[in-house]
């Protein structure tokens, strides 16, 4: 591992964290008004692959197996650690990015786990680099085609948003997964996780006039409890909220490693993720396929096809398929787990864990694909109030152009990792001036 990199990884966490904060502007770029108007005289300067590495690293890398103890272990344990927390281990958040040569994808969810520390000392540090070779994929050549204009980029940001030179990333979530999941953990009150004895919760169409959600029969045989009442908007917001927060968690990731390697950048929003995904005629964006609602006067986005697709229509002929594929895995043994090539964090027998792994009933699951089927036919899209596919943030990088800073603020605006960055990754070897 190249010292520098050694260098950043032995940053204090409590440094990088009281020392993050949003440094937007990088060599090459212009605020051309406002109170710090300033035209850098530096040309852009990409960032590196061992830089990318470090940072994708940061927000992707496989860690190990997740520990799963809990009461009822499900089929939970056999998902694999990430630096981020994601519900019921499903990690559907995946990372893209952009920069000057291409548009890329973090497949980091192909990664296998060797140990119960992936990263357990230095000789370990090394396998970022493999990570980056083997995980990432380009997707498409050139800087991702988005506009510094609106409508997909709002007029504050536009100044800086994708800039030659920068590296653009983007958490891309699909809450398709866990939202079946979820349904099926609330409603089979013969394994479900959250049903328990009292019966499955009751989902009702609150936008419908409380009408029940396709699964009127499973309340009069009394698979659900018709006083575990939980409104259809109300549990996709939830979900929803809740999955968006796995890409608020990659985006600080990777802001804290900027403070340790010396780079400059900032997590923001202000920009129409409708653009940015690829659903309008203004750009081609992250190349995203779009489906029309019957509900929903708004394109909808459910995928990029090959790379990142949702758990709906039209990736399978109905969501009856979606569910069975959502939950596929899910019955898998522990000996089946471990011939795989992954690695159990428990001491438990693999007989002894599987007896006592709670795994959905046939009547669950026929619920739930009664369930999402109503959504699907009712709103046209599954789930029927939220998108499927969603993106809030982006954390951009760059180097900084301490020019900008020596003039307009006072000491202290960068740390000693950003002062010394072209010394330590370049070897001296200095941003060109602008011909």
């Amino acid at each position: 591992m190249p010292k520098q990199a050694e260098a950043a990884w032995d940053y204090p966490l409590y440094d990088a964290i009281m020392g993050r904060r949003s440094r937007r502007f990088g060599l090459g770029m212009e605020m051309a008004s406002g109170p710090f108007q300033h035209k850098s005289d530096k040309q852009p300067v990409g960032l590196n692959d061992l830089e990318t590495a470090m940072l994708v690293a940061a927000a992707t890398a496989t860690t190990g197996p997740i520990l799963a103890e809990t009461e009822f272990p499900g089929g939970m344990v056999k998902t694999i650690g990430k630096p981020y927390p994601s519900a019921m281990g499903s990690h559907r958040a995946r990372l893209f990015f952009t920069n000057d040569t291409g548009v890329y994808v973090v497949n980091g969810d192909q990664a296998k786990m060797t140990k119960m520390r992936e990263y357990e000392d230095k000789s370990d540090r090394e396998k970022i680099l493999g990570f980056y070779e083997t995980y990432v994929q380009k997707i498409n050549d050139g800087r991702m085609d988005l506009p510094p204009a609106e409508p997909g980029v709002w007029p504050h940001n536009q100044w800086v948003t994708n800039m030659p030179g920068t590296t653009m990333f983007m958490p891309v979530i699909d809450v398709t997964k866990d939202m079946i999941k979820l349904i099926l953990n609330l409603c089979d009150s013969k394994a479900g996780r959250y049903a328990k004895a009292t019966g499955g919760y009751y989902i009702v169409d609150d936008r419908n006039g409380m009408r029940p959600c396709g699964n009127g029969k499973w309340v009069e045989n009394g698979f659900l409890n018709k006083k575990k009442v939980m409104t259809l908007s109300r549990l996709e917001k939830l979900l929803s909220d809740g999955m968006l927060a796995e890409g608020a968690f990659m985006s600080q990731l990777i802001a804290l490693a900027l403070q340790a390697t010396g780079i400059g950048g900032w997590v923001y929003g202000g920009f129409s993720s409708t653009v940015v995904l690829g659903g309008t005629p203004a750009c081609r964006g992250l190349g995203f396929r779009f489906i029309q609602s019957r509900t929903d006067p708004f394109p909808i986005p459910v995928g990029r096809d090959g790379v990142f697709e949702a758990f709906c229509p039209p990736y399978y002929p109905s969501m009856r398929e979606a569910v069975d594929a959502a939950i596929a895995g899910a019955t898998m043994t522990m000996d089946q787990w471990e011939a795989k090539g992954m690695v159990k964090p428990h001491t438990a027998p693999n007989a002894e864990f599987d007896a006592a792994t709670v795994q959905a009933s046939p009547e669950g699951v026929e619920c739930v694909k009664d369930i999402c089927s109503y959504i699907h036919e009712t709103f046209g899209k599954f789930p029927g109030t939220v998108d499927p596919i969603q993106l809030t943030l982006f954390a951009q990088a760059h180097h900084l152009d301490l020019d900008f800073y020596d003039k307009h603020m006072k000491p202290g605006a960068y740390s000693e990792t950003h002062k010394n960055h072209f010394r330590d990754w370049y070897g001296n070897k200095m941003p060109q001036e602008r011909d």
